[in-house]
């Protein structure tokens, strides 16, 4: 039973260095290296989390981070660095949650839901380097994840789950 229980432990070690190292053999599609700045009604928007979902079925989502002056560079995978080829709906959110259980906070959603949940952006990403610099505009509705939805309705996520 020891000697099962090892080779389980030493399979399941060298498929967590795999997923982390990014060794799979999952065929990457073309990407293009995305970066930009991401700003609204002029100043940078910080930690605010930015997807490029993909118009073709099957393909994932590509994903960045903004940084205090609002720049972002999109990942497909861990060490893959870009976007899938061609139209993507770009998804904008500053909702995150933080900490464990015990001490979790809740950053609220700042930017309208014309730019995450039901978003009017899209960019067409080409071979090589591609940079989209995106400007939004305050106002709308915003949608907060958690609470109760107005009129009755069920709503998603900003990240477009769920």
């Amino acid at each position: 039973m020891k000697t099962l229980r090892c080779v389980c432990c030493y399979s399941l070690a060298i498929a967590l260095m795999c997923s982390l190292a990014g060794c799979n053999s999952e065929k990457l599609p073309g990407l293009g290296t995305v970066t930009g700045t991401v700003t609204m009604d002029g100043k940078p928007v910080p930690d605010a989390m930015i997807s490029f979902e993909p118009t073709t079925p099957g393909m994932s989502a590509a994903l960045g981070k903004t940084e205090a002056n609002g720049n972002y560079e999109l990942y497909y995978s861990r060490g893959h660095k870009g976007a899938p080829l061609g139209e993507n709906i770009v998804k904008i959110t500053t909702f995150g949650e933080t900490g464990d259980e015990d001490n979790r906070q809740v950053r609220k959603e700042t930017v309208p839901t014309k730019y995450n949940v039901k978003s009017e952006l899209k960019a067409d990403v080409k071979r090589g380097s591609n940079k989209f610099d995106f400007d939004l505009k305050s106002g709308g509705e915003v949608y907060q994840p958690g609470e109760p939805e107005k009129k009755g309705k069920k709503g998603r996520s900003p990240t477009g789950c769920g």
